[in-house]
């Protein structure tokens, strides 16, 4: 990778900042709006949703500096039995923390449960319900493996080891999700782990994109 592609942290900080701040101010700005005319009755969680792909994608396209950076790990081959080694290894560590950190009521997901509640995900098929299905399911694992693993846990990485990189994106990742924090941290570390042993995003994206499926369908 060439050396002027690399980022230093305080850019990393930066960019994060700026992608996960503008859908919540952009969500703010539109609901007070909506309110303001007199419109009460919206999808919440299909509008934030929208700003949050929005973001993601505008990001995406007009970053050429991003796209070269995750270019290597995102296209790194991986042996099939490999990553599904530990796509499978993967989501067994991943069952049992929600056993042990959800199940036994040291962390409620309720949060969770109430954000598909309100997009209404089990109701009749709508252009809404399909999107924030395939939002959640699909499109916001696939910029998450991108930002937390391939931007900023490269980034640590370079700077501070791998395995400071593990821990440290993990805490991050946990933090920003809200009242899930233990096992969203422990999450995040099984899928820094799977980076650092495999090199490459795939197999995370795919087991973040399973386990984000299994979520939405059966919550």
């Amino acid at each position: 990778m060439p050396q002027d592609r690399s980022y230093s942290l305080k850019e990393v900080v930066k960019q994060l900042g700026l992608i996960l701040l503008l859908p919540a101010i952009l969500f703010i700005i539109t609901s007070l709006i909506l309110e303001s005319i007199g419109i009460k009755y919206v999808d919440t969680t299909f509008i934030f949703l929208l700003f949050q792909i929005i973001t993601y994608t505008w990001f995406l396209a007009i970053n050429k500096r991003f796209r070269e950076y995750i270019r290597d790990p995102l296209c790194s081959k991986v042996k099939i039995r490999t990553a599904a080694f530990y796509i499978i290894a993967g989501f067994v560590l991943m069952a049992l923390t929600s056993v042990l950190v959800l199940g036994t009521g040291i962390e409620t997901n309720e949060g969770q449960r109430h954000l598909f509640e309100s997009s209404d995900l089990h109701s009749a098929m709508t252009f809404q319900t399909i999107f924030a299905a395939l939002a959640i399911s699909i499109i916001i694992p696939f910029f998450e493996e991108l930002l937390f693993r391939g931007l900023l846990f490269t980034t640590l990485s370079n700077k501070y080891g791998a395995w400071w990189a593990i821990i440290i994106s993990s805490l991050i990742f946990g933090m920003l999700h809200g009242g899930v924090f233990i096992a969203t941290s422990i999450f995040g570390l099984v899928f820094g782990y799977i980076f650092y042993k495999t090199k490459s995003l795939i197999p995370g994206i795919v087991l973040h994109m399973i386990w984000n499926s299994l979520s939405v369908f059966l919550t």
